[in-house]
C-alpha cells in the first residue's frame, strides 16, 4: 500500500482496523467488488478516506466498508479515515438519504427537520444537502402550517408557492386559514391554484362554500345586505336608511347607498392586529366585534359626506334660479331628453324581449351538428379566451392549463432529451426537459394551429377532445412534484354528464401502455401503504410491549425513523476505482 500521512488536523488520520467496528445495517459486498477495489487500492493506495464516529475506545464504520473489507484483504493492519460526530453522520446520512430519494416538498421539511433536532443550523443542513439557505428555510415553513396543508403541499394539491400566503392567514387567524384548508381538501382543486396569485379570492370562495364557519371581511365596501346580520342598533340602522334618501337626492336611480371605508378605519384595524393583506386586494379584517364598530363608522361618516353635497347641489340649484333670464344649461337639458326617450323605449323593451324568446325557440332550439359554425362556437367557447401571460389576470388560464399539462407532455417536439452521458460513455438516468411550464406560449401556439386545422365540425370536435384527454391522462410522472396539478374537472350537475361522456369517449382509444402504468403505480401506492401500515402496528406493538435493549449496541446506531438511509454512502465506493 502507497504511504500516507495523518491527517489529524482535518479530522483524518491512520486507525487500526482492529479497533473499527462494522454493524449489520449496510449492504451485501460481492467478491468482485472487493477484489476490484483491492487491485486499486495496492496501485495507488487509499485515495478516499473512510468515515468513523467515535464509540469508547473504538470507531464504528460509518462509510467505506467495501474500502475496510479490501484493505484487510490485502493484509494491511490500518485504514486512512475521517473522524466524525454522531450529529455529522447524521447530517451525511439524512443528505445522502434526500439525495438519492425523490421527495416531494413534505418528505423534504420533515428531512430537513430531522437535521435540524440532531444540533445542525439551517446553514449546517443547508450544506450538508448542498441546497440554498432559502431552500431549507422554505421547507422549515412549511411544517408551521397543520398537517393537513403539509400533506396537500406533499401530494400537489396546493402549490408549493402558496405557502406563504397560507402562513399569513394562519398568523392572524388560526380557525380562518383552517377554513381554507378544508375548503381546498374538500374536491376544490380548481380554487388551490389560484392561491398563489389571488388569496383573497380563495378566502372569499372558501367562506362562501365551504363547511368550517368562520368571520372574515374586506375593508373595501360595506355590504348593505349583510347589515342586519350585524346587528348595528336602531341608530346606524335609521343612519343607513338616510344615507340612501341622501343617495336618491343625488341619484334617483340609485338602488342602495354606497358606504365605503376610509383609511382612517383600515388603520384602526392594522392597529389591532386583526388584518390579512397581500400584494393585491383589499385587506382582510377577521374580528367581528371591531368590524361592526367599523361599519358605524363608515356610515356615519357616509352620511355626513352626503348631506355636504346634498347642501352643495342645492346651493347650485339656488344660484341658478337666481340668474332669472339667464338660459339653462344646454347640455343639461339634452341630457334630461336623452333619459325621457330612453325610459319610453324602455317600455317597449319588454314586448321585444318576448318576441326573442319566441325566434330563439323556433329557430335556434335545433341546429345541424355537422355545422361547422355550430361546432366552433360550442369549442372555442368552450374553451374560453387565449392566454395572456398577465400574472394579474385569469384570462385563458384554461388554455394555458390544457397546454402546459397536456400538450407539453404528449407532443414529441415540445420535449428536449437531456439524458447525461456518463464518464465510460453510457448513458446515465433518463431524462426529459419539457420547459418551463409557467411559459407555456409555445404549446397554446400548437394547440390553437391545431384547432384551427379542422375543416369540418366533426373534425373540430374530435380534435377538441383530443386536446382535452392529452391533458386529463398525461402522467405527471414525467415532470417534478412541484409542477404537477390535478386534472382539469369537467363536471356538470349532479349527473356529471361531462366527466362520464369523456371517459366513454377517449376510454376505448387510450393506450395498453398507459393502462400498465397507471396499474403500476397504483400496485407501487398499495405496496408503500401496506409498508407504512405494517411500521405503524411495529411501532404501536415495540410501545405496548416494549423489549430489552441490547447492551451491545450503543443508542446512536440506530437509523432515525424520520429519515431511513442505509448502512454506507454507497456512491463514494465508486470513487476508489482508478
Amino acid at each position: 500500500m502507497a504511504a500516507t500521512t495523518s491527517d489529524v488536523g482535518s479530522g483524518v488520520q491512520m486507525i487500526a482496523l482492529e479497533r473499527i467496528r462494522t454493524d449489520s445495517n449496510i449492504r451485501e459486498l460481492t467478491a468482485e467488488d472487493v477484489d476490484a477495489l483491492a487491485g486499486s487500492i495496492a496501485l495507488l493506495g487509499q485515495i478516499t478516506p473512510a468515515i468513523v464516529r467515535p464509540d469508547g475506545d473504538q470507531y464504528v464504520l460509518v462509510a467505506g466498508h467495501k474500502r475496510y473489507a479490501a484493505l484487510r484483504q490485502l493484509g494491511e493492519t490500518e485504514i486512512r479515515a475521517e473522524i466524525r460526530s454522531a450529529e455529522a453522520e447524521h447530517a451525511e446520512r439524512a443528505a445522502e438519504n434526500v439525495a438519492r430519494s425523490q421527495l416531494d416538498p413534505y418528505q423534504e421539511a420533515r428531512a430537513v427537520a430531522a437535521m435540524l433536532a440532531h444540533g445542525l443550523s439551517e446553514d449546517g443542513a443547508a450544506q450538508a444537502l448542498g441546497w440554498p439557505k432559502a431552500r431549507v428555510t422554505a421547507r422549515m415553513r412549511l411544517l408551521e402550517l397543520p398537517p393537513a396543508a403539509q400533506q396537500m403541499v406533499g401530494n400537489g394539491q396546493i402549490a408549493l408557492s402558496s405557502v406563504e400566503q397560507l402562513r399569513a392567514i394562519g398568523a392572524v387567524s388560526p380557525e380562518l386559514l383552517d377554513a381554507v384548508i378544508a375548503y381546498l381538501g374538500d374536491g376544490n382543486e380548481w380554487a388551490a391554484e389560484r392561491l398563489a396569485r389571488e388569496p383573497g379570492w380563495v378566502i372569499n370562495a372558501a367562506l362562501r362554500g365551504g363547511t368550517v364557519k368562520v368571520f372574515a371581511a374586506h375593508l373595501s365596501q360595506v355590504d348593505g345586505r349583510e347589515l342586519a346580520g350585524l346587528k348595528l342598533g336602531k341608530k346606524t340602522d335609521a343612519l343607513y336608511e338616510r344615507a340612501g334618501e341622501l343617495s336618491k337626492q343625488l341619484d334617483r336611480y340609485a338602488y342602495r347607498p354606497t358606504v365605503r371605508f376610509a383609511d382612517a378605519e383600515v388603520d384602526q384595524a392594522r392597529a389591532a392586529g386583526v388584518t390579512i393583506e397581500f400584494e393585491q386586494g383589499w385587506p382582510l379584517i377577521v374580528d367581528r366585534a371591531l368590524y361592526r364598530e367599523l361599519v358605524k363608522q363608515a356610515i356615519a361618516r357616509t352620511v355626513a359626506e352626503l348631506e355636504t353635497k346634498v347642501a352643495q347641489r342645492a346651493a347650485e340649484k339656488q344660484t341658478s334660479r337666481s340668474r332669472g333670464g339667464e338660459s339653462a344649461d344646454p347640455l343639461a337639458a339634452a341630457r334630461s331628453e336623452h333619459q325621457r326617450a330612453l325610459r319610453e323605449l324602455g317600455e317597449q323593451a319588454h314586448g321585444v324581449n318576448l318576441d326573442l324568446g319566441a325566434s330563439l325557440l323556433t329557430g335556434l332550439a335545433h341546429v345541424d351538428p355537422a355545422d361547422i359554425t355550430v361546432a366552433r362556437l360550442l369549442v372555442y367557447g368552450l374553451l374560453g379566451a387565449d392566454h395572456d401571460g398577465s400574472p394579474y389576470t385569469q384570462a385563458g388560464e384554461r388554455v394555458a392549463r390544457l397546454a402546459a399539462s397536456g400538450i407539453r407532455l404528449v407532443i414529441d417536439e415540445f420535449r428536449t432529451d437531456a439524458t447525461k452521458t456518463l464518464t465510460d460513455g453510457s448513458r446515465g438516468r433518463l431524462r426529459i426537459d419539457y420547459g418551463d411550464p409557467r411559459q407555456p406560449e409555445n404549446a397554446v401556439k400548437w394547440l390553437w394551429k391545431f384547432l384551427d386545422g379542422a375543416r369540418s365540425a366533426g373534425d373540430l370536435y374530435g380534435r377538441a377532445i383530443m386536446v382535452i384527454a392529452a391533458e386529463q391522462y398525461a402522467s405527471r410522472l414525467v415532470v417534478p412534484v412541484s409542477q404537477r396539478s390535478m386534472p382539469i374537472r369537467w363536471s356538470t350537475q349532479k349527473t356529471d354528464h361531462a366527466r362520464k361522456a369523456l371517459r366513454k369517449l377517449v376510454g376505448p382509444r387510450l393506450p395498453a401502455s398507459l393502462r400498465q402504468l397507471e396499474t403500476a403505480v397504483k400496485r407501487a401506492d398499495a405496496e408503500y401503504a401496506r409498508a407504512e401500515r405494517q411500521a405503524h402496528d411495529a411501532r404501536r406493538t415495540a410501545a405496548e410491549s416494549p423489549s430489552e435493549t441490547d447492551p451491545g449496541q450503543d443508542a446512536s446506531d440506530s437509523v432515525d425513523p424520520e429519515v431511513d438511509v442505509d448502512g454506507e454512502l454507497a456512491d463514494e465506493d465508486r470513487d476508489e476505482l482508478a
